[in-house]
């Protein structure tokens, strides 16, 4: 598994994006280390449907905000 460019840490999870847009998530370590090798995909129930869409639209944002500042010019 190659690493994800863009990915969050919250609450002893990760929310990560391929460069495909892929988005899945993966446990943290008790040593703040990712599992890459315990991925797996968002099946989040009801009540965590919300948080999980959050995060994911989070990820969206930091892709584009990265790609606006490697590729375009900024003028205040």
């Amino acid at each position: 598994m190659t690493l994800p460019n863009f990915y969050i840490v919250a609450d002893g999870n990760v929310y990560a994006m391929d460069d495909d847009g892929y988005m899945f998530g993966a446990p943290v370590f008790a040593n703040n280390t990712v599992d890459w090798d315990a991925s797996y995909e968002f099946n989040p129930d009801e009540e965590d449907v919300e948080y999980v869409a959050y995060m994911c639209k989070m990820l969206q944002d930091i892709k584009l905000l990265t790609k606006e500042h490697q590729t375009e010019v900024f003028v205040k």
